[in-house]
This record gives C-alpha cells, structure tokens and sequence, in this order.
C-alpha cells in the first residue's frame, strides 16, 4: 500500500501568473472591510474599531511570511493553507486535512452569497429604490437583491470557468476602481473640512460584556475579512518563478491590508458619527464618501460593487483550487479531481456556485453564513499554522526555497494561540456582536464533519484503501523527496535562501 498522494502531480494549471497578479487578487480583500465597517464602528467606535483591525491585520500579515515558506515548500500542492495543514499534520493525524479542507472552503465559497447580496442590496439603493417586490420562499422573502445576487454568481462562475488568464484582465479592472474609494477614504482627514477627531470614540464596554471578551468576539468576525490575504497561496502553482512570485506576492498582500485596514476605518469613522453608524451600517460609507465628493455617491457604489465583484471572481477560483486540491490529495471524492479544458476547476467551482445560490435563495441573510464559515476558516489557520511547527520539528533539514529565520517559529506560536483565543471566544460569544448565533457555529461544525465522511468515502470506497490515522514518517519524507519541491527554477542548485529578516 501506497501512502503517497496518488493524483496529486497530474494536475495541469497552468503556469501565466507573476507576483503582481498575485498581489492583484489581494486588492479586493478591502471590498470586504465595507461589509463589516458600519456593524464595527456602530458597535464600537471609531478608535476601537480601528484598533481590533489593526490588530487582526497585523497578524494576518505575519501569517503570509509564514505561509511564504510553506508554499515555497509545496509549490506543486494546489489548495493553499489547507493543503499546508495537511502535509504538517499528516504523520499525526490524517483526519486534519480534510478538516482544514472543507473548513477553508466553506469561509470562502459561502462568502459568495454574502457578497452578492450586499451587491444587491447597493445595486437597489442606488438605483432602484422602487423595487420593494418580495416573494415567499419557505422560511425567506426573496427580492429584488436577491435577483441581482444569482445574476452576479452566474457571471463570475461563468468568468472563471473560461480560465483564470480572463478572470485576471477582469479583476485588474475591478481593482483599479476598488482603489479609488480605499485612496479617498484613507486620505479623508486631508480632503474633508467634515472630517473631525470628536467622531472617533473609543467605545469597547458597550455591549455590557467584559472588555476583554468583546474585542476577542468582534477580532473573531474581522478575521473573517482580514485573513482573506492568504487567498493569494492558492494559486502558487500557477506562478511563473515559483518561489519569487511566491514570497513577493504573499507578502506584499501582507503588508498592503495593514495599511488598509489602519487607514481606512479612520477615515471612515472621522465622517460619521457612532449614531450614524449604528443606524446605516450597511451604506454608510456611501454618505461618508458624499462628505469628500459631493454627488459622489454613484461613484462610491460603483467602485465598492467593482470590488465585491472582484472578491466573488477570487473567491471562485479559490474555493473551487481548495476542493480540487484535495481531491488530487486524496481527501475527497474523485469527481472533483478534473480540469475543464480551459485549465480551471470546473466541476469544484460548479459545486460553489450551486451551495451558493441555494444560500441566497433559503437563507437570505448574510450575519449567520459569516459566522458558519469563519470558524472553519479559523480552524485551517490554526492548523496550517501548527503545521508549520510540526514540519519544522520534523523536517528540519529539508530544503525550504524560501526561509524564514528561527524567531518566526514563536511567531507561530503566537498566531496560532491568538488564533485559537478568537475560535474559542468567537464561537460562544456570538451575541456581542450580534453576527448569527451558537447555531450559527454549530452549522460550521456540522460541515466539517461531513469533511470525514467525504474522506472516508474517498479512501476506502473510492480508492480501495486501509483506513489510517496517521501516515509513516518516512513516507511523508519520501513524498517530498519525490515532490519537485526540492527543485525549483529560481533556485536549481537546490541551496536555501538566506534567512528573512
């Protein structure tokens, strides 16, 4: 018996992205901060607001160095950080990859719907106010944003089928628009006479909880947003010099949210007052931009839609790469271990696009779907992270193409117990910020289980093999002497980097 990945090499994505496109696919991340800056501040205050996102924004940069090597590691793994979690824990227990699998990809893939709905909900504000219809669907009133929101799904599932080369000319566009209202809104205390230090309070003992827990609650629904910026690790094979694109990208996305999620929250919330907040926390950023640019509010929407659109288009490609890379890894089912002729994913990102339109149609609501899919998505970072240790102590002398110096090790440790703190907090807490239930997280569980069922499916029925809990030790050690990881275009001579700084 094999304990080698046995697809995992056959895999045929090809090779057209540099650094820059990678660094590109993190420029919608900050569409995202729109979803949740009015709930925040309106919870918060400004400064508080401001400071949790700082917070989660640093240490998800620091979470891309670390994940540079890893990729560095594993430049022919499709699926990113899940695929990291995987190969770290293997010889200690199998079950974690199909775990930070699923877990990874129902955050991304859900967040389709949460997307598309805040584009309708825009797209009708805007535009057409007067379309109140509803329809009775079961337990939901679908409506006219929810319309808009399948039309969107169909058209960035459509963009990405047809091969990542188009959705990439797309989001170059979309991310040149998302730039503008992030350019604006950071540089607000400069252009605006509106823009004022009284709007900004610091306002963390409102919720009547204590102090402590309610910022851990509030971090545990941000980081859904942040951590985003590890995206650009699923489209590793897909770079053209492997370990350069790797290691810029991923940390040039690393850096990029930091500032944007200092900056941005500061602009916003020296516009608008607490009240204000509270009271629009969907659209409020749009007065805030009417503050800066009078008769601006068109423009704001259309640059905000631009991004969402630009986070569906990434958000497709990405969950569709995590399912199929672990089916190629033996995790899931064989169905989803095919390319489509355009070198995309298309059945795994046919799968999304179906979950997805079924959650705008019975669930309707985006606050429970962000809570279901963060605490998977928690979970993969928690496992990647620790796989990170895990490899290190166990394959110390195996060649890293892009290495990090030892201090990054209790950076890992840091992360990882930061990470965890946020899980186990976030997923009791949930009436702090008011974003789902307990439920809510139960259905986040839930999902991960059917993760085991699919894998055991997978391995026993699919491919005839002994059920293990952990694989040997020296198996792991052949699969990457095997794996071209230990050969790499921008490094043939085999010969580590120098340690990062």
């Amino acid at each position: 018996m094999s304990f080698h990945d046995t697809t995992a090499d056959t895999h045929q994505y090809p090779k057209t992205l540099r650094w820059w496109d990678g660094w590109v696919i993190s420029l919608s991340i900050p569409a995202i901060l729109f979803v949740l800056i009015g709930s925040a501040v309106g919870s918060l205050g400004a400064w508080t607001a401001a400071a949790l996102l700082g917070i989660v924004a640093v240490a998800g940069c620091l979470q891309n160095y670390i994940y540079s090597e890893l990729a560095g590691m594993f430049k022919d793994k499709v699926g990113g950080i899940s695929m990291y979690a995987h190969q770290g824990w293997r010889t200690r227990l199998s079950v974690v990859g199909p775990l930070a699998t699923y877990g990874y990809w129902f955050a991304w893939s859900s967040a389709l719907s949460v997307y598309g709905i805040q584009i309708g909900a825009l797209v009708k504000a805007q535009w057409f106010e007067g379309q109140t219809w509803t329809v009775h669907i079961g337990w939901v009133d679908f409506g006219f944003e929810h319309a808009v929101a399948l039309g969107v799904l169909l058209i960035t599932w459509g963009a990405n089928v047809l091969g990542m080369r188009l959705a990439m000319w797309v989001m170059y566009v979309a991310g040149a628009l998302t730039l503008i209202p992030v350019m604006i809104f950071a540089l607000a205390p400069l252009l605006s006479s509106d823009w004022s230090l009284s709007n900004l309070t610091w306002n963390l003992s409102a919720s009547g909880f204590p102090e402590w827990k309610t910022a851990l609650a509030w971090m545990f629904v941000l980081a859904w947003s942040v951590y985003g910026i590890e995206a650009v690790a699923s489209f590793v094979p897909e770079f053209r010099d492997t370990a350069r694109d790797t290691r810029i990208a991923l940390r040039m996305a690393g850096l990029f949210v930091v500032a944007v999620y200092l900056l941005v929250p500061f602009g916003i919330g020296g516009l608008v007052t607490q009240k204000e907040a509270a009271t629009d926390p969907v659209t409020i950023y749009v007065g805030a931009f009417e503050r800066i640019v009078p008769g601006g509010s068109w423009m704001v929407s259309v640059c905000v839609i631009a991004g969402l659109f630009m986070i569906m288009l990434a958000t497709t490609a990405d969950g569709g790469r995590a399912l199929h890379g672990s089916a190629i890894s033996g995790l899931s089912v064989k169905q989803m271990t095919k390319l489509n002729r355009f070198g995309a994913p298309g059945v795994a990102m046919s799968l999304d696009m179906v979950v997805n339109a079924l959650l705008i149609v019975f669930v309707g609501s985006s606050l429970a779907v962000i809570v279901a899919g963060v605490t998977g998505y928690l979970l993969a970072h928690i496992l990647a992270l620790t796989g990170f240790l895990l490899l290190r102590r166990d394959f110390p002398d195996v060649t890293r193409p892009i290495k990090l110096g030892r201090k990054w090790t209790w950076i890992a440790v840091v992360l990882a117990t930061f990470d965890i703190a946020l899980l186990v907090v976030g997923t009791v807490s949930t009436g702090i910020t008011g974003y789902g239930s307990i439920v809510d997280a139960l259905i986040g569980f839930a999902i991960l289980g059917t993760s085991l069922v699919l894998f055991y499916f997978r391995r026993v029925h699919q491919d005839k093999q002994k059920w293990v809990w952990r694989v040997p030790r020296s198996a792991v050690l052949a699969e990457l002497a095997y794996s071209p990881v230990l050969q790499d275009t921008a490094n043939p001579a085999g010969t580590p980097e120098p340690a990062a700084s």
